[in-house]
């Protein structure tokens, strides 16, 4: 069993299906909005819906625009109504139908897509369109004036794109004023004198500001929506982050309960684990199954001699070193208890076992730890005792262990600072 502890870092992009955040740390390492940058993100928000938005309202227009001229030439072919034919405002239709008809094929055929490159370009595109549609919803208002009242095509136009479009103030104005003017200049060229009505200028004075209003309150929605969506995304990533910690705590303190706080090597309760998952493998397919089996030499004596501390000293380096080498050969080790260790290989062949048993006693030799109390050498030593066998039943695990410890001991019996390994992998 390999236990490891994952860490996770919360992206500093976080992208949402409808809100764009970005989310910078303090030095506390909280997290916390930037407002530069929450600033660009309304404006991006506010331009993918325009976007959105303009697509449907010129498929609107289009339709409306060709369902009115074709009640007008309708209509136009039964004298007995009466009904007024004026050219002027057939060629505003026209001019109106053209232009969402261009409109509509930049967006089918040009495939438009907002980048960051391009905002400034779609921002200026979308207020070209309004205020063009605006200007020539005018021009045919004016026109129509003998044939329907109160200005339908423009008032029609002005409140869907209040309505549809998110516009700050100055973006809607600039529109407004265009069209508001040549409105004036259209009426007073074509009537003379204003002579429109008294109920057409209280009309006019009530449509602007109103159309103004509607924006307004339009943005200021959408705008409190989209603050709203940031700080509920906010909260959702510090609640992220603050479980995410949560967890690798939780992980680190489960690594601890299984690590020997000496060597930093698996312990006890680790090794039984891992036994576990090794019985669980072999009712799947056999395993083949190495078992080394360290053992100080003369370590009694060594503690008698310099004291537990530089004792420990000991197992701390050659936990390290034996560390190295299970990293290097993806195995479990553990510290079996004292001054005792167990690696566990799997799928290992028994001369890559021999090399192993090999530079274990390399690695202890190359610490030179003095050790004058010792009867086998004058450095620190181990012995070490291993088994190979292919395991088909669980039970044939803990007789391979088995076979290790009598390697062990036979070692320890006959001389020491030596290894003994034993293969059982043709043995029934």
């Amino acid at each position: 069993m390999k236990a490891t502890v994952v860490s996770k870092m919360v992206g500093a992009n976080i992208e949402d299906n409808t809100f764009l955040v970005w989310i910078t740390r303090n030095e506390e390492g909280e997290e916390m909005m930037n407002s530069e940058y929450e600033t660009k993100d309304l404006e991006v928000e506010i331009l993918k819906h325009n976007i959105r938005k303009m697509k449907v309202m010129n498929q609107i227009f289009t339709i409306v625009i060709v369902i009115i001229m074709l009640v007008i030439n309708f209509l136009s072919l039964f004298p007995s109504l009466q009904f007024p034919q004026n050219a002027g405002s057939h060629l505003g239709y026209i001019l109106l139908l053209v232009f969402h008809l261009v409109i509509y094929s930049i967006f089918r055929y040009r495939k438009i897509h907002l980048t960051p490159l391009n905002n400034k370009k779609m921002a200026f595109f979308i207020n070209f369109y309004v205020t063009f549609s605006l200007s020539l919803a005018v021009l045919v208002s004016i026109k129509d004036l003998t044939l329907y009242n109160p200005f339908l095509i423009y008032t029609f136009i002005l409140f869907t794109c209040s309505s549809f479009l998110i516009l700050k103030a100055k973006q809607f104005l600039l529109p407004l004023i265009i069209s508001s003017f040549i409105l004036l200049i259209g009426l007073y060229s074509e009537h003379g004198e204003f002579s429109v009505s008294y109920l057409q200028w209280v009309y006019i004075a009530i449509l602007l500001p109103t159309s103004f209003l509607l924006s307004r309150s339009h943005y200021v929605s959408f705008e409190k929506n989209f603050y709203r969506q940031l700080e509920m995304l906010k909260e959702r990533n510090h609640t992220r982050s603050l479980t995410e910690k949560l967890k690798e705590a939780n992980d680190q303190l489960e690594l601890q309960t299984l690590l020997d706080p000496l060597t930093n090597l698996y312990n006890r309760r680790a090794y039984n684990e891992y036994l576990e998952k090794l019985q669980l493998q072999t009712l799947q397919s056999p395993i083949l199954l190495s078992v080394v089996m360290i053992d100080v030499d003369c370590f009694k004596l060594y503690n008698d001699t310099y004291g537990h501390m530089e004792g420990d000293n000991v197992l701390i380096q050659i936990g390290i070193l034996l560390k190295e080498l299970s990293e290097q050969w993806n195995c479990f080790t553990t510290r079996w208890g004292g001054e005792e260790f167990i690696l566990l290989l799997t799928d290992v062949s028994e001369q890559q076992v021999d090399n192993i048993c090999q530079k274990i006693q390399d690695g202890v030799s190359n610490l030179n730890i003095h050790h004058r109390s010792s009867t086998i050498s004058s450095t620190v030593t181990v012995s070490i005792g291993a088994c190979t066998k292919r395991i088909y039943k669980k039970e044939e695990i803990t007789h391979c262990i088995n076979e290790a410890d009598a390697a062990l001991y036979y070692i320890k019996q006959h001389g020491r600072n030596n290894y003994e390994h034993r293969s059982l992998i043709h043995v029934p």
